[in-house]
């Protein structure tokens, strides 16, 4: 596996030398203007320099004085401004009653970006890491506010930002944590228990943006709350089990130290006042392994944070990582860098990098997962910058690269962003239905992505990239009136589909087939020749036609699929939804140790540098593991592993 940024150095490069030239013949061919300033300007940059106001110069607005309501869309909803105009000043800004935003995450967005407006009377203002959606949404609904009161929106976005900081800011600790995720809360809270002194740098504006934040809940082995349940497996038993179904591809230690101590966790957690349950075994591992976090977000990352802080651990928001320190082979701090500007020089005695992989970066993702296009369900603020940096520093990527997958249902980007209410009609990509590739083909077990679709079945469609779900009427109308558990007969071995799906409805499905015909993305058709076409599905009738008939016998003799999946498709309407894979998060990253110290390309760890989470790629699986919560857990035990190690090697 090559360096991350080799190709995109390459890239670099090349596209330097292209543009260098292209400016030389322009200059070469319109002759060499002297500018005011005794500089050398072609003429395409003088027209540029005279059509585009200099720095914040633009042109100078004439609002409709007044007050004025704007919408924009944000992530859960709209979200409203009120905006005070006079004659040439947007006057204020202010966020109109309650919005559906999430809370921890939203927070410095609402706060922070009326007030640039404001004070820089510009729509030019960069979004709040990890806010995004909520940033835009508040810019987009002052744009609108602005064309109502018939203001320039163009000029207002077009004008300069405001000049980043050159400021540098140099700090000394014990350890540096890069990443408030998982990995890196745990790790932060187990140096600081130690007496260590800890900085955690954090990309976003709270640590309530992280997969951490989000995540369902982890398994565990051991803790209070399954003790009290009555639940007696052991260490063994699960730790069996993920190297059974990893074939041993993993670090088999590392898996082992994080299940040892994950019950220790849980019960550390729940001592800071955190609400945790027991959660039912969906996917018949035979015992219940994964724990309930009730809350999400600042609700419940703020609980360690506080925890961290009170052993004087120090949080630095908005920060980006963007280097590792060396000197003579060892890890000795980290450079980042502030939304601002302003550059950070954190000094320390180890590294922790827990950064949460790269699923926030679509040419990574391309790049690992064959050209296809995985919709992100989580945090995309990670990006790989971490493994970069690892890389840098000399470390080597390691093999086990996949992905947690939505286990509710498929996706589609031209649906947008993906929620647990999203249309009803991209659940048919997980109740082991017909599905096709491009060509019109079927391609695998689709059972498998109904009993595992975290796992097994997220892998098979990683594999295709974009599949088609192909029903007919009788199909559609059980999903309406008993849900999909009943229609295909309440399977018993269907352990997921009972736990899950039992009983469910799709009410809103005939709502949810309109949107996706009205995306471009379902079709609805009176024969399969014209359901075909629709998608350019050139073998679909004779992939229909044998499945009948094996669905008839009852047998799959192609891929071996349940009886109780083969369900016929006789009479149309018929009906094709296109679908995409979408993740939770990536798994893999760089190759560590059993202390979880980076390794370089000759196996020697390289001093002072530990990963946690997913960026440590040698404890995941691929495909990924077949007991839900377990990238969550190797994700905590892994920070606290590493800081254990670190708290030992510093007091030698």
């Amino acid at each position: 596996m090559r360096n991350l940024k080799s190709w995109r150095k390459a890239l670099n490069i090349s596209l330097s030398l292209l543009l260098a030239s292209a400016m030389l013949l322009t200059a070469c061919d319109n002759g060499a203007s002297n500018g005011a300033n005794g500089e050398n300007k072609t003429k395409m940059e003088q027209n540029n320099s005279s059509a585009e106001p200099a720095g914040n110069e633009a042109t100078l607005q004439n609002y409709k004085e007044g007050t004025y309501v704007g919408t924009g869309k944000g992530k859960n909803g709209e979200v409203k401004v009120e905006v005070t105009f006079t004659k040439n000043k947007i006057e204020s800004v202010v966020i109109q009653g309650e919005n559906g935003e999430t809370k921890g995450v939203s927070d410095a967005a609402l706060a922070r970006i009326p007030e640039q407006i404001v004070d820089q009377q510009s729509l030019a203002i960069d979004a709040v890491a990890g806010a995004s959606l909520t940033s835009n949404a508040i810019l987009d609904a002052v744009a609108d506010a602005v064309q109502q009161a018939g203001g320039d929106v163009t000029a207002l976005k077009s004008m300069s930002k405001a000049k980043k900081s050159t400021e540098v800011q140099e700090l000394t600790t014990d350890v540096v944590i890069v990443g408030a995720g998982a990995g890196g809360m745990t790790g932060a809270m187990e140096a600081a228990r130690s007496g260590l002194k800890v900085i955690v740098l954090e990309k976003g504006a709270s640590v309530a943006v992280s997969n951490g934040a989000m995540a369902g809940g982890p398994i565990a082995v051991g803790s209070r709350i399954q003790k009290e349940a009555g639940e007696t497996f052991t260490v063994d038993d699960v730790f069996n089990r993920m190297m059974d179904y990893s074939s041993s591809t993993v670090n088999a230690s590392l898996v082992r130290q994080a299940l040892e101590i994950s019950g220790e966790t849980i019960d550390m957690f729940q001592d800071l006042g955190m609400e945790i349950s027991l959660r039912e075994d969906n996917f018949g591992v035979g015992y219940r392994p994964r724990m309930k976090f009730e809350k999400k977000g600042l609700d419940r990352m703020g609980i360690l944070q506080k925890d961290v802080e009170s052993h004087g651990g120090q949080f630095l928001f908005e920060t980006t990582g963007k280097k590792v320190l060396i000197d003579n082979g060892k890890a000795v701090g980290v450079e980042a860098e502030k939304a601002d500007g302003t550059k950070v020089i954190v000094h320390a005695k180890s590294v922790i990098m827990a950064t949460g992989g790269f699923l926030g970066n679509d040419e990574l993702m391309k790049e690992y997962f064959g050209g296809v296009k995985v919709n992100p369900l989580g945090s995309t603020l990670s990006v790989g910058e971490g493994m970069d940096m690892i890389v840098e520093a000399g470390g080597m990527l390691d093999s086990n690269f996949g992905i947690v997958a939505n286990e509710f249902s498929a996706s589609n980007e031209k649906n947008g962003t993906w929620k647990r209410n999203a249309n009803e009609a991209l659940n048919l990509g997980v109740y082991g239905t017909l599905l096709v590739n491009r060509e019109g083909n079927r391609f695998n077990n689709e059972g498998l992505i109904a009993k595992e679709p975290l796992s097994t079945g997220g892998i098979v469609t990683l594999r295709e990239g974009l599949y088609y779900a192909v029903v007919d009427q009788a199909y559609m109308d059980g999903l309406k009136t008993k849900g999909v558990y009943q229609h295909i007969g309440s399977p018993a071995e269907w352990v997921y589909g009972k736990k899950t799906l039992d009983g469910r409805k799709l009410e809103n499905l005939d709502a949810g087939v309109e949107q996706a015909i009205e995306q471009g993305w379902g079709v609805k058709a009176d024969t399969l020749q014209e359901a075909a076409e629709a998608f350019k599905l050139t073998n679909l009738e004779e992939t229909v036609q044998a499945y009948n008939e094996m669905a008839k016998k009852g047998v799959d003799t192609q891929f071996g699929k349940d009886k109780a999946f083969l369900q016929p498709i006789h009479k149309g309407p018929y009906y094709v939804f296109e679908y995409q894979p979408s993740a939770w998060c990536t798994i893999g990253g760089v190759r560590v140790d059993d202390n979880l110290r980076a390794l370089n390309k000759d196996r020697t760890p390289i001093e002072g540098l530990y990963v946690a989470g997913v960026d440590a790629g040698s404890m995941y699986s691929n495909p990924y593991y077949d007991i839900e919560g377990a990238a969550f857990s190797l994700a905590l035990n892994s920070g606290r592993l590493a800081a254990m190690n670190i708290a030992k090697e510093l007091k030698q």
